[in-house]
């Protein structure tokens, strides 16, 4: 079955192309471009790129040249040793009147970004993924309530899409017993001995695979070691050998919304056989140690590890994303429910898989807001306050389409 709607919602299954927004996106790499294309096609607004690099920048004023107007595309000026207050972005985003903004740059960034946003009074939605970003984050609800903007941080693929899903199929259970969520983005064809290409910056990665996982068990919070707890997966031809191992960030909001509410609730991180364990031992000799280099303060082992990732890892080459969540628990008529996806590379729109699934959600979101479907201010959890029918039925007419199965 490629796709059901579940429970009784009362959204409506559809976006229009919202009132006229101003948007803008920080950083247009893989994914700030595929944000700035999806608001381009499914919007009449206009859209402000920031891109630091000038060649990436004409590059791209050439490629989208046929929304005319609609797109202007601006030098990426910011300095975080600046206060908020005196920055340029700021003054700059009072002269255009941006409305959402989506910050599509490294993570470290974000939390300056989000008190930036706020005193613009612009809504601020990011790609996420680093847990004690998002707390310093969650700190500003108030101040984001004064201002009425909305704040939604860890909107990318995972966290992002697969919690909102997640989120979505524990929603059609009367009691709960267990969620697992199993996210990856892999080489169609893998090389090197990590069976491994760059679907994302290597710092997010390396920082996914040091940082402690938070999950549910017993019903209560704890905290799990990453690269740890490693098992076997299978998902449809031709991926029936798969591991998946714990990683930080990917349960996001799910523990403090699940705690008490459900026995077990996991993430785990999906990788071809063997992956895990290189990791591990870089991590166990500590290669992705951050402390500076006894003969050479000037550098640390993780640094140097991940320049050499990013120069010898494959990129670029056809690429895929996979997800399984399976609940279990008791519904109505069922006691599992089971969310697949296989999105591959589109050879048509020039996108990658990694690209698609998670520019296109979060710029779904961004519309939500723009068109008051998601209105609600302060710092908010998508998984909690996302119209998720809408947002399932969206992903599928971006032909993101999950196989959804009950038993």
């Amino acid at each position: 079955m490629n796709y059901l709607h579940l429970g009784r919602s009362t959204d409506k299954l559809y976006l229009n192309r919202g009132t006229m927004t101003n948007f803008a996106v920080l950083g247009l790499g893989l994914m700030g471009e595929g944000i700035m294309y999806d608001l381009l096609n499914n919007t009449d607004s206009n859209v402000f790129g920031f891109e630091l690099i000038d060649s990436r920048r004409d590059e791209l004023e050439k490629k989208y040249s046929d929304f005319g107007t609609r797109l202007k595309i601006e030098k990426l000026d910011l300095d975080m040793t600046i206060a908020v207050e005196k920055n340029n972005l700021l003054v700059r985003f009072q002269e255009l009147d941006i409305q959402v903004t989506f910050g599509a740059i490294d993570y470290k960034f974000n939390e300056y970004l989000t008190k930036l946003c706020i005193e613009a009074g612009s809504s601020f939605l990011d790609l996420g993924g680093n847990p004690d970003v998002v707390r310093a984050q969650q700190k500003m609800d108030e101040s984001a309530k004064s201002r009425g903007v909305i704040i939604i941080p860890d909107c990318g693929l995972a966290p992002g899409m697969a919690n909102i899903i997640a989120a979505h199929g524990m929603d059609q259970f009367e009691e709960l017993e267990s969620c697992h969520i199993r996210v990856g983005g892999l080489p169609q064809d893998p090389e090197t001995i990590l069976n491994y290409q760059q679907v994302f910056a290597i710092r997010g990665l390396t920082n996914e695979y040091l940082e402690d996982a938070l999950v549910i068990r017993g019903g209560k919070i704890e905290k799990v070691s990453s690269l740890t707890e490693i098992e076997e997966l299978s998902m449809p031809h031709p991926f029936e050998k798969l591991e998946a191992f714990q990683t930080s960030g990917g349960t996001s909001n799910l523990p403090e919304l699940y705690e008490g509410k459900i026995n077990e609730l996991t993430y785990k991180t999906i990788r071809y056989p063997g992956h895990c364990q290189f990791i591990q031992f870089l991590k166990e000799f500590e290669l992705l140690s951050s402390t500076p280099y006894p003969l050479n303060g000037n550098i640390n082992p993780r640094a140097v590890v991940e320049y050499y990732l990013q120069k010898n890892l494959p990129r670029d080459n056809p690429d895929l994303v996979l997800i399984k969540i399976w609940i279990n628990g008791q519904g109505n008529d069922f006691s599992k429910l089971t969310f697949e996806l296989i999105d591959r590379y589109d050879p048509e729109s020039g996108f990658s898989s990694m690209a698609r699934t998670t520019a296109f959600p979060i710029s779904i979101l961004g519309i939500m807001i723009s068109n008051k479907q998601i209105d609600t201010k302060g710092v908010l959890a998508g998984e909690e306050v996302t119209p998720k029918e809408l947002f399932l039925t969206e992903l599928a007419k971006r032909n993101i389409i999950f196989n959804i199965s009950k038993s």
